[in-house]
């Protein structure tokens, strides 16, 4: 099955086999689009699922000569499922995931799933979205002063932190394009400053109004079904309750990848602080009465701020004490020892270049509050793990609770059901945050918290498949972001055997050491397209 092609006017149907599910990644671009077919129950079309629908503005992926867009995608999905959706569920509030989703507010969508965050009657759920609000009003704030600042420094920050805005605010428009003021009022082109208009949360409303059926879905809470499937069970591992979790972001010690980063520290704190205080509204760390500012201390001349002889003196002094031990003058040369008046004795609005860092913490803290799903084929046991962005918190997290078998598989029949049970028995695994370093935990089977060994053991190994939706060359050359990590994507070929689908670079090469027969199976199972991969995953082994 894994032929190319190329014309887009062409519709290809999803045929899923007998008990199984057909999966198509789309190419958008950087980003999260997935359709599943599963087979009806009563036979006729099949029941179709997707999994998000969003990618960054830029990352779109050209193939033969042709940029494969937002709309190529929804054309396609709307001639396939005839515009049904039986479920619609999305992950998380991110551009890269939810930005295309106002282009479904016309199709039939039975039942749209959100995680438990969405929940308008959760208190801990409006606690978190309050938070989020605070913070991301303070760091536009931080934006607009630093777009005031002269200099290259300040001018790439800007660019930087805008782009990770962007990820918070949603919209369709690349970052040049996006009008000026339309960021400094906070929200995207067409939208006012309040977080609850940002084109993000306007995507997902429109889901809200046009599915017939809502469910906000908690962690180890039951177990799921598809409607109109038989045949297929559905766990949701994630994401947590515990506010520890949802904050923590970064694998540590065995669990990381080489190639992790290490987070900002004191700087990232001291915004943090800065931009949660309501002295931030006036633009610095400290309330305004404890401050004076730069212009006072270094003018002693100016008649705006010294008008009258004691002011003046006064000023002087000022001038004086400030120039001595906070620079702007000529370095006294001390020697050995550090200058008096060396210039970064000064703040200025150098705490300001920490709203990058604390930008990428905010991302990441909406990461953690990924809905991760588990899509069990009843007969064969094999298991769709779809992993959204969540990071190490989230992970962390699976493992806390368990489920109590439902009879419908005969061997787990009053059974506790574990996220290792599902883990070891997972045979696709939808690539965490793009292959991000912190999306992906390693370890080993015998470790104790959930990573990359307890997927694909035993039997279901031999099928075990990645997918990765990632762009990498815009990835690394545009946003600066090494997605994926060389370090995770050769893990995951060293599980795979190979196995790997990622969005950019379509069918993989047969590695050396696998058989002809074993490569063959794998491209029977995949066909690739300009506009996708699509892998099929049989309910029998």
């Amino acid at each position: 099955m894994a032929r190319r092609n190329t014309n887009r006017t062409a519709v290809d149907k999803m045929e899923p086999p007998e008990n199984g599910v057909a999966i198509r990644m789309y190419r958008q671009g950087h980003g999260d689009c997935f359709l599943l077919a599963f087979p009806r129950n009563d036979g006729g079309d099949p029941v179709y699922v997707m999994i998000d629908c969003g990618y960054k503005p830029g990352s779109q992926i050209t193939i033969n000569g042709r940029k494969v867009t937002a709309d190529d995608v929804v054309r396609d999905i709307k001639a396939v499922t005839k515009g049904k959706l039986d479920v619609l569920a999305v992950t998380h509030e991110h551009q890269d995931h939810v930005n295309a989703l106002g282009k479904f507010e016309d199709f039939d969508i039975s039942t749209a799933w959100f995680a438990w965050t969405e929940n308008p009657k959760d208190k801990d759920a409006n606690e978190l979205r309050r938070r989020h609000n605070d913070q991301l009003l303070g760091l536009l704030g931080a934006r607009n002063q630093l777009r005031g600042l002269a200099g290259n420094a300040a001018k790439g920050a800007v660019a930087r932190l805008d782009e990770l805005l962007m990820l918070e605010l949603g919209g369709e428009e690349e970052m040049p394009k996006v009008p000026v003021q339309a960021l400094s009022m906070g929200f995207g082109a067409g939208s006012t400053s309040d977080p609850a208009k940002s084109q993000n949360k306007q995507a997902m409303e429109k889901i809200k109004k046009a599915a017939r059926r809502i469910e906000y879905i908690l962690p180890h809470d039951r177990i799921m079904e598809v409607p109109g499937v038989k045949g297929v069970r559905v766990f949701a591992l994630g994401p947590p309750k515990k506010e520890t979790l949802l904050k923590d972001e970064d694998p540590q010690g065995d669990a990381s990848f080489p190639g992790h980063e290490i987070a900002a520290g004191s700087s990232l704190s001291f915004f943090a602080a800065a931009t949660q205080s309501t002295a931030s509204r006036s633009g610095a760390p400290f309330a305004v009465e404890y401050g004076i500012s730069k212009d006072e201390a270094f003018a002693a001349d100016r008649p705006d701020i010294a008008d009258s002889r004691e002011n003046k003196a006064k000023a002087k002094a000022l001038n004086e004490f400030f120039r001595n031990h906070y620079g702007d003058g000529p370095l006294v040369d001390e020697g050995d020892t550090v200058a008096s008046n060396a210039e970064w004795r000064r703040i200025d609005e150098e705490w300001l270049f920490a709203a990058e860092s604390f930008a990428l913490k905010l991302n990441r803290g909406i990461n953690n509050t990924s809905l991760v799903l588990a899509f069990e084929l009843i007969d064969s046991g094999k298991v769709l793990l779809f992993a959204a962005d969540a990071q190490n918190g989230n992970w962390n997290s699976w493992d806390d609770g368990y489920w109590i078998g439902d009879g419908k598989n005969a061997t787990d029949d009053g059974a506790k059901i574990t996220a290792k049970d599902l883990l070891g028995r997972t045979v696709l695994y939808k690539v965490g945050h793009h292959g991000s370093h912190n999306a992906t935990l390693n370890g080993e089977r015998s470790s104790k918290y959930p990573n990359l060994g307890w997927m694909g053991v035993g039997t279901y190994a031999r099928e075990f498949t990645a997918m990765i939706p990632a762009h990498r060359d815009w990835a690394l050359e545009k946003a600066k972001w090494n997605h994926p990590l060389p370090a995770i994507k050769r893990a995951l070929e060293d599980k795979a055997s190979g196995r790997v689908l990622q969005m950019d670079t379509g069918l993989p090469p047969q590695p050396k050491d696998v058989s002809d027969s074993e490569w063959r199976a794998f491209e029977d199972r995949t066909k690739v397209t300009d506009l996708y991969i699509e892998y099929h995953v049989s309910g029998t082994f």
